[in-house]
């Protein structure tokens, strides 16, 4: 669903990327800690595959947005360990003991010494994530939502209602889990959570722990969760189902994922709609996970049908209300969201998160525009970047010759990097994806979107440009009619909603807070309309 990391289009059409239907390396033993040096504090978490053969150890330094470095030299042994990687220009190498679950010793940084301390996770799995998934009180108006994440690694992601405190939970242990200071950073631990059990194994609640405080939680809204299939022409979809427990009918909301790989666990998005009663539909996207077909083949109308079978799936269902099933799209689920209003009457209510209502060719120039300026560009490359990007994704079925008569003198360009869009390559997918979907406006189809809608927009959104979107939803509410479409504008907010002062990427690993205005108000909104029916 693209909530916790957010990907963007720019990552994902650049040719050669890396895809999640590509195999994954093998998960090893995850340390979680940081190094030293100079009295500055790196965070680093440590993948250790020394026991799959030919697979190659890992290192991660979120804070400075490097991922999956292979480490050089790694030995792994009950009394110790030693690895080495290039950090930068200097090479880090680091030697230390093992004892009670922890390695820690000496880091060496060029010529400069340190130390590093990591702690050994435990392998954790996703039975047991499932387990704890929920809603947790602490008290009237202080609850914690947490769900499996597949955009984190299918860790824990939780969220604190109250506090607005979120980030993923590391597991200690089976039942004793750990957050760091920041989504990025797992280290130094500040925020614990140890689930609590009855008799028969069932979670009843949890001790939750953030910086000093020490508060006890019950678990609430329990739901059920099935596995469920849906046909969307000749594509099989897999997805999972979770439904309040209790006397239904339930009302209900079908999630359109956003760009790229999405897949159905998107942590506390899931249970926070369970708590108000709703039942969750959440499918792989096609062509990823489980689920089969190739969305890179798929136009926007190819993907909203598949989320509208999921709602004619649900229609069957006795125990669902088919006339409060709703739609939730992120970011690109705005656009097929809308999509799916617009053209079926089983479609009761649109959210969209971050959604675009400017055309994708505008969406897409917009995004590279802010690649280009977050990189430290100036304001003329950011338009020569933009103006070139359009020319490349005007040319829709153009020929090859076309279009690298006009790409291969961009590519030579400095900001060339932070331009996606130059770097597609003949036999790549982005291409034809791009014939597909550029063209899509979505004005027609939100002029036709009769149900009520809830649009969240960032202001410091740099996928979504925010001001536009909001005047194009202006005109699609004049020309429907639609008396009830709200836009919610949500200042200090970027693409992924994270509370930020100036929307770039950069700024997620450092990140602690969501923004404040998105979930109360959705809850207030859902329960306006009769849409909700909370129990807790």
């Amino acid at each position: 669903m693209n909530q916790f990391s957010f990907i963007t289009l720019c990552a994902l059409l650049a040719a050669g990327a890396v895809h999640a239907q590509d195999a994954p390396p093998p998960p090893g033993a995850m340390w979680l800690g940081q190094f030293k040096v100079d009295g500055k504090a790196t965070p680093i978490i440590l993948h250790d595959r020394s026991a799959t053969q030919g697979a190659p150890s890992a290192i991660d330094m979120p804070m400075l947005n490097a991922r999956g470095v292979p480490l050089a030299k790694f030995s792994m042994t009950p009394v110790g360990g030693r690895f080495e990687v290039q950090g930068g220009p200097e090479l880090l190498a680091f030697d230390g003991k093992r004892a009670k679950g922890r390695l820690e010793g000496k880091v060496m940084q060029g010529n400069k010494a340190g130390s590093f301390t990591l702690v050994q996770a435990h392998p954790g799995s996703p039975a047991d994530n499932a387990l704890y998934a929920g809603s947790y009180q602490i008290a009237p108006g202080h609850v914690i939502d947490m769900g499996p994440m597949d955009e984190a690694g299918g860790l824990l992601v939780f969220l604190d209602q109250k506090t607005l405190r979120q980030g993923p939970l590391y597991p200690l242990s089976r039942t004793s889990f750990v957050g760091g200071p920041t989504i990025g950073a797992p280290y130094p631990f500040v925020i614990g959570a140890d689930f609590v059990k009855d008799a028969k194994g069932q979670v009843t609640g949890l001790r939750w722990r953030d910086g000093k405080r020490t508060l006890l939680a019950k678990k609430i809204a329990p739901f059920k969760t099935e596995e469920v299939t849906v046909s969307s022409g000749d594509v099989i979809l897999k997805g999972t189902l979770q439904v309040p427990w209790g006397a239904g009918p339930h009302p209900a909301v079908v999630f359109a994922h956003g760009s790229g790989d999405a897949t159905r666990a998107a942590g506390f998005w899931n249970t926070f709609f369970t708590r108000q009663g709703i039942a969750v539909l959440s499918l792989d996207k096609r062509g990823v996970g489980a689920s089969g077909g190739d969305w890179k083949k798929a136009s926007m109308q190819d993907i909203a049908n598949d989320w509208l079978a999921g709602v004619a799936m649900l229609k069957q269902r006795a125990d669902i209300d088919a006339k409060r099933i709703g739609v939730h799209g992120s970011s690109q689920g705005g656009w097929t969201g809308a999509l799916m209003a617009a053209t079926s009457p089983d479609v009761a209510y649109l959210i969209a998160r971050a959604g675009s209502a400017d055309p994708v060719i505008d969406t897409m120039v917009y995004e590279i525009g802010w690649s280009v300026r977050e990189a430290g560009f100036s304001e003329a490359d950011a338009q020569e970047a933009q103006d070139g990007a359009r020319s490349l994704f005007a040319l829709g079925n153009a020929s090859w010759a076309e279009f690298s008569a006009i790409s291969t003198p961009l590519k030579a360009k400095p900001w060339a990097n932070h331009a996606w869009v130059v770097h597609m390559s003949e036999a790549g997918w982005g291409r034809p994806w791009n014939a597909l979907n550029a063209g899509f406006d979505p004005a027609a189809t939100l002029a036709r979107v009769k149900v009520p809608v809830l649009w969240f927009l960032g202001d410091l959104d740099h996928n979504v440009d925010s001001a536009s979107t909001a005047t194009r939803l202006a005109a699609a509410r004049k020309a429907s009619g639609n008396a009830d479409m709200t836009v919610v504008r949500m200042p200090n907010a970027g693409h992924s909603f994270l509370r930020t002062q100036t929307g770039n990427g950069g700024e997620f690993a450092s990140a602690s807070y969501f923004a404040p205005g998105y979930f109360d108000v959705m809850e207030k909104w859902l329960k306006q309309r009769g849409l909700s029916q909370p129990k807790h």
